[in-house]
């Protein structure tokens, strides 16, 4: 295992203009974590529906931008900050993901759609632990792209391979990953059950190199959890990133599910405590 470590983050799914971006970098910056080592990751969803066949899905607009120029104008254009990075949260249709036409396509859309402001690219669902071709997709991703790879390692591959599996299955193919994030509840809100956790983080922290991809959790986490649950980890994993999606984004009275940002507010709040 490495000495050096990839620079950890504290993420916020969800962010669909350049106004939002900014209210959470002044947030970030408000509660201090500018000073513990932690950048900002801002997540902008990008799903078959809403990016391939650019149509509205079940969870609205405010939540999932919605057709090329939402997409493109989801953040800002002359992001210069250091202290975040722009991720596009990827969701390949099942039906279509084994198709190598169909992968290169999706990700060529949202690279050109992003390009203002992408910096990395999320797979969520993605079928890598029973299917080695989404290994050999990112591989290729990797050397034709300048951006980092956030891979999630879902239910039904944690449930398959187990800690080890999962390490093991990635073998070689975890150098393309910047960031390896662990979530059971892709983004349902379901929460983190730390004990089922711990034993993956710790595979991880032994067989990966840390320098050159970062460890992460995400599920259920909102501004109560993170002081619940989280301290026992940072304790032991100081270098832990973590991530929040559903929580965020109650449903309000008029039934839209955009970022509620005062919720959004003592989440980063409770991360700032507990790495003091």
């Amino acid at each position: 295992m490495s000495e050096q470590f990839k620079q950890p983050y504290v993420g916020v799914s969800g962010v669909t203009s350049p106004e939002i971006q900014t209210s959470l970098e002044d947030i970030y910056d408000e509660v201090g974590l500018v000073a513990k080592n932690r950048i900002l990751a801002l997540g902008v969803k990008a799903v078959h529906k809403t990016q391939f066949l650019d149509i509205e899905n079940k969870y609205g607009a405010e939540w999932y931008p919605v057709g090329e120029s939402s997409f493109k104008n989801a953040l800002r254009h002359d992001n210069q900050n250091q202290q975040t990075i722009a991720v596009a949260q990827t969701y390949l249709d099942p039906d279509y993901v084994d198709s190598a036409d169909y992968r290169k396509a999706f990700v060529e859309r949202i690279s050109r759609r992003g390009t203002p402001w992408l910096q990395a690219v999320q797979f969520d669902m993605l079928p890598w632990h029973d299917n080695k071709d989404m290994l050999y997709f990112l591989e290729e991703l990797k050397a034709s792209y300048d951006l980092d790879i956030f891979l999630q390692a879902h239910k039904p591959a944690m449930e398959e391979l187990g800690p080890k599996g999962i390490v093991n299955r990635l073998g070689m193919y975890a150098n393309f990953v910047d960031y390896l994030l662990f979530d059971a509840s892709h983004g349902t809100g379901k929460r983190l059950d730390v004990s089922a956790l711990k034993p993956f983080i710790e595979e991880a922290h032994g067989k990966l190199d840390l320098s050159r991809t970062g460890v992460t959790i995400a599920g259920g986490l909102d501004g109560q959890i993170v002081r619940e649950d989280l301290p026992g980890l940072i304790n032991i994993f100081p270098n832990l990133s973590w991530d929040a999606e559903g929580k965020l984004h109650p449903t309000q009275p008029n039934g839209k599910r955009g970022l509620d940002l005062p919720i959004v507010k003592d989440y980063l709040q409770a991360s700032s405590e507990i790495l003091s």
